[in-house]
């Protein structure tokens, strides 16, 4: 029977112990964060800091599911996490390599995440009972979307991968949303009886509590597209598997705003040629608008555990 509280433990433990050593060996051979050149003047300090650090994340969640029973959940849980995470692995290589913060074009990533999201969606449905059947917040019955299952998945864990990525611009902000979010469908999944995807969201938020130690401000080191990419494929597999994908969107509802915030400042710039924020994602807007970093990571922090409560109670 597996010991759940050496599991998280675990989970903890092992990113909080190597990450000073992976941060060590990153300064080493100059593995740094490069600053996009229209991003805020505040972040150049952040230059060379040292990235990538969801190579550990994902280490852990290999090592600690090794001593978990087998679960056809988790699995494909942890394949989705593991997939997404190489597409941000490259991402990564290719900004060191080529000394740049653009990796992949933005057609290369999306054209990625999308085939490989394809692929993991028809192998569960071949490999799994998990059906055609979605639930709505509050209320009791669900719909089967039948044929439309496949696009509506395919597009839900695509956005959600790149939610997190455009959430990652704070020293720990998204590291903690993940938290928050995946204690709240840990949460869900014991409401609803389903013990492997109450363990994964578990460990997966332990995992990335043991990286917020060194994550944040003034972070030590960064997730890079690895572990945000990472990140958000775990989020959307826990959505997938208890049903509730419509329901991540107010749980991950901060998320949800940052994205929106970029749409809607791209959306103006080309129809109106006007801005509506000082900059995007909206986190820069407050930098800008002379908000102190902490004060945002912890308000949004705080937005995230509101919004968390709501879509629990929804259920």
């Amino acid at each position: 029977m597996t010991c759940w509280p050496l599991i998280m433990l675990a989970s903890f433990l092992i990113p909080a112990i190597t990450l000073p050593f992976f941060i060590n060996y990153l300064k080493k051979h100059n593995i740094g964060q490069k600053i996009r050149q229209e991003g805020p003047d505040l972040h150049q300090h952040k230059m060379g800091t040292p990235t990538m650090g969801g190579v550990i994340v994902i280490f852990t969640l290999i090592i600690v599911l090794l001593f978990v029973p087998y679960n056809k959940f988790i699995l494909w849980s942890l394949v989705v996490t593991v997939g997404f995470g190489l597409i941000g692995f490259i991402d990564d290589l290719i900004k060191h390599i080529k000394k740049r913060s653009l990796g992949l074009l933005t057609m290369q990533k999306f054209s990625l995440q999308i085939v490989f999201a394809l692929m993991v969606v028809y192998c569960v449905q071949q490999n799994t009972d998990l059906g055609t059947e979605i639930y709505f917040p509050f209320l009791k019955n669900g719909i089967n979307l039948g044929i439309m299952f496949v696009p509506f998945v395919v597009l839900m864990i695509v956005s959600s991968v790149n939610a997190v990525n455009l959430t990652d611009g704070l020293d720990g902000l998204a590291a903690g949303l993940i938290i928050i979010a995946m204690l709240s469908f840990a949460f869900i999944a014991y409401i609803q009886n389903i013990g492997s995807m109450v363990l994964f969201s578990m460990i997966v938020a332990c995992a990335s509590l043991g990286f917020l130690v060194y994550n944040f401000f003034p972070a030590r080191i960064f997730l890079g597209d690895v572990g945000s990419l990472a990140l958000g494929g775990a989020l959307a597999s826990v959505a997938i598997f208890t049903r509730t994908e419509l329901i991540l969107l107010i749980i991950g509802g901060v998320f949800v705003i940052e994205t929106l915030s970029v749409i809607l400042q791209v959306v103006s710039v080309k129809i109106r040629g006007k801005i509506i924020f000082k900059m995007s994602p909206i986190h820069h807007h407050f930098e800008l608008c002379g908000w102190e970093e902490p004060k945002i990571i912890i308000r949004f922090w705080i937005a995230g555990i509101i919004l968390a409560i709501i879509g629990i109670a929804s259920i």
